[in-house]
């Protein structure tokens, strides 16, 4: 599960102490499985093409430094193969 929040992500010293600066958004990550169903999804959408729920199950039973390899050898497959 992937929760989206807002927050202060830098300090600044400012007087006695140090006050937030910059309000910037950040995830909140429950489990990997999440990570790498997100990252997926990312995948797909920058190549419009929808993978099969058994692909994407397989895919996320791979570690993350594989995951990741495995997802540019498919682009770039993908990419060589479009006319």
């Amino acid at each position: 599960m992937i929760e989206k929040y807002h927050g202060y992500t830098a300090v600044r010293k400012a007087g006695q102490g140090f006050r937030p600066v910059g309000k910037h958004a950040f995830k909140i990550i429950y489990d990997a499985r999440a990570v790498k169903y997100d990252l997926i999804q990312q995948f797909e959408a920058s190549i419009g093409i929808i993978l099969p729920s058994g692909v994407k199950s397989n895919l996320c039973t791979q570690p993350v430094p594989v995951l990741g390899k495995q997802l540019a050898i498919m682009k770039l497959q993908i990419k060589e193969n479009k006319p």
